[in-house]
């Protein structure tokens, strides 16, 4: 019994850990001059993602960061 729980928990926990990188890496295609934040005219050619901006910019500074980006996706997508 103790076997079977603690092979759940560690597949939970590669699954969280797997969809985190997946955000990552996501975020990191698409900052293309790799400022760390992703700004409209990077985001030009993903219209999907571009007509959603203004919700993603929770600080309103012109640019998505990393953790706006994650709770976007998490919030919005998952």
């Amino acid at each position: 019994m103790k076997r079977v729980f603690f092979s759940v928990i560690a597949f939970v926990m590669i699954s969280f850990n797997a969809a985190a990188l997946d955000v990552k890496q996501r975020f990191d295609h698409l900052d293309a001059n790799k400022s760390g934040y992703l700004t409209q005219d990077e985001l030009e050619p993903q219209p999907q993602l571009l007509s959603t901006f203004m919700r993603w910019d929770k600080d309103q500074d012109k640019q998505i960061s990393l953790i706006e980006f994650k709770n976007y996706l998490t919030n919005n997508l998952y």
